[in-house]
């Protein structure tokens, strides 16, 4: 078996052979009094033999005002980061290996210490740079013990003052020194501990997990940007779903996502054999497993966000009415409090709005299929099926896609070039302008509409003649009765229909 030093090595080799390392012995060559590192994640991935992005260097024994000179020299510097003593270095290689894998720009850092007002939103911190300061000084202030290492490029030798190693070996996720410390420092460190035992399916120490647990409430205190980002490497992650029961056993959960932690000890009706939390977690594993985008795993975790609130007793049954509507205005709440974009948002928003779609052949219609086709979105079809798929399995069923749904996919790419939206009708808004001889107002809107779920209704009658001759009878019709012909009308019709027939 290869041994740690021996992967770095390797590395080292290799690395020294590719032009976007060539910086490193250049360094080393104008500045002989240097000491060059590479520190951090990057050396725990090597060992780990994982793919890496990151390069993180500290050097040592050259002043910063030449070490910029020289980084300006054989590449591009960000000074974004000067004031803590980092530089964001790209060089003039452009960053890219021969299998054209691209790297983040590289960290170039003097040995630094930071200095924390010990109220964790690491706000009031000082950072201080030193030239001269030992590289185990600043490994001291990093956060866990397996992000404690160094490789010294000039001695091609392992620095491992924290046992680091020993912790990768063991799988072991552990603060240095006084877990209370680390934490207080930044809390945001309470959400990368559980986001590495993600990502590289590590435990947490035990008396590292007892302080995050005690700490818990404190995660409010950094931003939600910070939150944000840490959140979303755990639910991209492969073991999102051991990671939100996680924050759930730690308490984290609860703190952060209380409408999500209302779903523990939820019990469903006969349809479920697992609880709404369990469920919804086990969904998000299912996206996880199937390497879903990021807007489905949320919806995969939010779907059923509204079952806490809706749950009604009838008859000895469980119900949860109106579920996917609460859920969605939850859904919604959550993730600008998550401070996700408006994009993103949108998109989880809709797709925990309408996962209930019904797809029975014996009570959808083609213009059933036309007017969820309408509601939903073509460009949305795969989303909610692999959704859908999340939700069945994560239920226990054995099947990703029954009979029922590989059909109504057919029957979806069946009706997909029939007219579904406005645009697709034959006439436009300025066509009725023309022809009622009237100024743009909402009246045009509702005409259109109305004009809509016909179309949805029969395909045929989309004949601008047809369009034309109707736009003067709906004209004569009251706002309140035109209200009544839009598409949604019918579709939430049938959505009642299709849910009093699934309680049966």
């Amino acid at each position: 078996m290869t041994s740690y030093q021996d992967k770095l090595n390797i590395w080292h080799k290799s690395a020294f052979k590719q032009a976007d390392f060539s910086f490193t012995s250049k360094l080393l060559q104008q500045f002989p009094q240097a000491e060059l590192y590479l520190v951090g994640g990057a050396v725990r991935d090597i060992v780990l033999e994982r793919l890496t992005r990151d390069f993180d260097f500290v050097v040592a024994g050259v002043e910063a005002e030449k070490l910029e000179k020289f980084l300006a020299q054989n590449g591009q510097v960000n000074l974004v980061g000067k004031s803590f003593g980092v530089f964001k270095f790209t060089p003039k290689t452009g960053a890219q290996i021969k299998s054209g894998m691209t790297f983040e720009p590289f960290d170039i850092a003097l040995p630094r210490t930071e200095h924390a007002g010990m109220s964790g939103g690491y706000k009031d911190f000082a950072v201080q740079s030193n030239k001269d300061l030992k590289i185990e000084e600043d490994l001291s202030r990093r956060d866990f013990t397996i992000n404690a290492l160094a490789w010294d490029l000039k001695n091609q030798k392992l620095i491992d003052e924290f046992e680091g190693l020993k912790d990768i070996k063991n799988k072991n996720i552990k603060a240095i020194g006084n877990p209370e410390t680390r934490f207080q420092e930044d809390y945001t460190r309470m959400l990368r501990a559980i986001r590495f035992s993600c990502q590289l399916d590590f435990n947490i120490d035990k008396t590292t997990l007892a302080v995050i647990k005690k700490k818990a409430k404190n995660i409010l205190e950094i931003t939600s940007e910070r939150i944000n980002e840490e959140f979303t490497k755990i639910i991209m992650s492969d073991n999102a779903e051991p990671g939100i029961r996680l924050m759930q056993e730690i308490e984290l959960l609860k703190v952060l996502i209380p409408e999500l932690e209302a779903g523990v000890g939820v019990s469903q009706n006969k349809a479920h054999i697992y609880e709404v939390f369990d469920h919804s977690v086990r969904a998000l594993g299912v996206a996880a497993k199937n390497q879903y985008k990021l807007e489905i795993r949320l919806g995969a975790l939010f779907h059923d966000v509204g079952k806490p609130i809706t749950k009604e007793i009838k008859d000895g049954e469980a119900t949860f009415y109106n579920h996917d509507q609460e859920g969605a205005k939850i859904t919604k709440q959550i993730l600008k409090r998550l401070n996700y974009s408006n994009n993103i948002i949108k998109a989880v928003v809709h797709l925990v709005r309408y996962h209930m779609f019904y797809y029975a052949l014996d009570i959808v219609t083609d213009a059933g299929v036309r007017r969820l086709l309408n509601r939903i979105g073509k460009e949305n079809v795969d989303d909610f099926i692999n959704l859908r798929i999340c939700d069945r399995l994560g239920m226990g069923r054995p099947k990703a896609k029954p009979w029922k749904l590989i059909q109504l996919e057919r029957r979806f790419k069946e009706v997909q070039l029939d007219p579904i939206a406005p645009k697709m009708l034959k006439i436009t808004g300025h066509d009725v302008i023309e022809e009622l001889k009237i100024t743009p107002g909402p009246k045009i809107g509702l005409i259109l509409n109305a004009l809509l779920g016909e179309v949805l209704e029969n395909p045929k009658k989309n004949t601008k003649e047809y369009l034309i001759k109707r736009i003067s009878e709906l004209n004569k019709m009251k706002d309140d009765k035109l209200i009544k012909l839009h598409p949604d009308t019918a579709f939430y019709e049938e959505e009642r229909k299709r849910l009093l027939h699934s309680q049966k």
